[in-house]
């Protein structure tokens, strides 16, 4: 009997995983159908997968999922995260979690009725994460009678306690605490939190990122989630109040944009790039410049920045973020508080450079469809753009294409490794600080030992000085504040 039922239990397992993994399967290759195709858009984007494939192994994704070339998890992350006990931890927690939801009435009524341990029920998964469980320190099973409802609030206490260890698998740049709330179930170590979330999860579990649970509140039909680094972002940030802005950090232009870029520079005799400032982003324009090879940094002549008063302030330290190429500034002011004169000063620039300077070729960084008139009378010029997409509006795309004139969105190119707003930040916060706290800790000491008159030997003081001045801390408090710690007092 007890072998019978066991049989026809795989198939039962078996039959449910062959629907899984065809749904699954179409789920890769399906378009992504939250995003419209703009027929005249060039701006195809090669979005990333290095954050999703990570996301995919930890919630239990089967590997055969990493193995496909075309928009699925990469198996080189795949295979990194296998050696990282921290991450295998919790993806067999997660795999143990989903099986069981999955199953839930199939795995109780085998322990009810046939004294079924959740090791012997007869499943290939649950076993091998039981037994990669073990290999890691961690046993789930319990030989009492336990109920089935006991294990998943006993694996929700085992994710919450050893997913803080993947932290450092994400940058910091992501949210952490949005990615970890994917893990953890609401109400998870009750009774009626585990019964909520699989009343959710079942009808819906299309929904789900190949059908592994995560705590994703309200799911809707998205197509699948882990597309990309991109959209995935995007819907997560959307689904905590918040809006994920740092697109360059996950996508990059097309390969197409990217040659047809480099054979404008390349074919250049002089090339500069002039700035609109008033209608550019100068921590996306620095990722461009930055990210851009070597080889095509030095056939840029320089970069013109247009700028005027009222433009962000990181304009002015725009030569400290870009550095391997010459940077000229031209700052305009005013006439009335209303009208800026930078459009008028870039175009009597352009027009400088290309007659005085012979520059016959001009990266034009702007979104201002007030520039077609520049690009228009200097029809022995070579343009490329480099826009924000918001800013470029349909008319001007419109115009630059039937012009045969090549545009990038800037937003879209790969920021890489380097954080340029993080790094203004703390650049300005730094000398912000050193400015607000300009004192000498030595002329200090020695003034205050003179006024107090406390009679201490110079060796009596230096010691003082060693025990209680040198290893003195600025404590940061929660209202902002600074509080001195001096060293150990007794």
């Amino acid at each position: 009997m007890e072998k019978e039922y066991s049989k026809e239990f795989d198939v039962i397992f078996e039959e449910k995983d062959k629907n899984i993994h065809v749904s699954e399967k179409n789920q890769i290759f399906e378009a992504d159908k939250t995003k419209k195709v703009v027929p005249e858009e060039l701006q195809e984007i090669n979005s990333h997968r290095e954050i999703i494939s990570k996301i995919a192994y930890l919630i239990g994704v089967k590997k055969i999922f990493f193995e496909y070339d075309n928009q699925s998890p990469q198996l080189e992350i795949f295979e990194e995260l296998e050696q990282n006990k921290d991450a295998r931890i919790i993806r067999n927690l997660c795999i143990l979690r989903t099986t069981i939801e999955r199953n839930f009435k199939f795995i109780k009524d085998a322990m009810k009725y046939e004294f079924k341990t959740l090791n012997t029920i007869g499943n290939k998964y649950i076993k091998e994460a039981i037994t990669n469980l073990r290999d890691d320190d961690i046993d789930i099973v319990k030989y009492n009678k336990q109920k089935l409802s006991q294990y998943i609030i006993d694996i929700n206490r085992l994710i919450a306690g050893h997913i803080f260890y993947c932290k450092n698998l994400f940058p910091d740049w992501i949210v952490w605490d949005y990615i970890k709330d994917l893990f953890l179930m609401p109400n998870g170590y009750t009774e009626k939190g585990t019964k909520a979330a699989m009343e959710l999860y079942y009808p819906n579990v299309n929904k789900y990122p190949y059908k592994m649970y995560i705590n994703w509140k309200n799911p809707k039909d998205e197509g699948n989630i882990l597309y990309n680094d991109k959209k995935f972002l995007e819907l997560l940030y959307q689904r905590n109040g918040d809006v994920f802005k740092d697109v360059s950090r996950v996508s990059d232009i097309s390969s197409e944009s990217k040659l047809n870029i480099k054979e404008f520079i390349q074919n250049g005799k002089i090339v500069d790039a002039i700035c609109d400032c008033e209608n550019s982003d100068p921590y996306m324009l620095a990722s461009v410049f930055n990210n851009m090879k070597d080889s095509l940094t030095a056939k840029i002549n320089k970069i013109i920045l247009v700028d005027d008063q009222n433009t962000v302030k990181a304009w002015n330290i725009f030569d400290q973020l870009v550095t391997e190429i010459e940077i000229e500034h031209i700052s305009t002011e005013r006439v009335t508080k209303e009208k800026s004169l930078v459009d008028i000063v870039l175009t009597a620039k352009t027009c400088k450079e290309h007659y005085v300077n012979h520059v016959d070729s001009f990266i034009l960084i702007s979104s201002d469809s007030d520039f077609w008139g520049l690009i228009n009378t200097l029809p022995d010029v070579e343009f490329l753009i480099f826009a924000e997409k918001e800013k470029f509006g349909h008319k001007m795309r419109e115009i630059v294409e039937s012009a045969n004139i090549h545009y990038s969105y800037i937003e879209n190119f790969y920021s890489g490794e380097v954080d340029i707003r993080r790094r203004v930040l703390l650049m300005e916060f730094r000398k912000a600080i050193e400015a607000n706290i300009a004192f000498n800790v030595n002329d200090i000491f020695q003034k205050i030992s003179n006024e107090t008159r406390v009679n201490l030997s110079e060796k009596e003081l230096e010691q003082f000085y060693n025990c209680y001045v040198k290893p003195m801390k600025i404590i940061l408090n929660e209202d902002g504040g600074l509080n001195l710690e001096l060293g150990n007092q007794k």
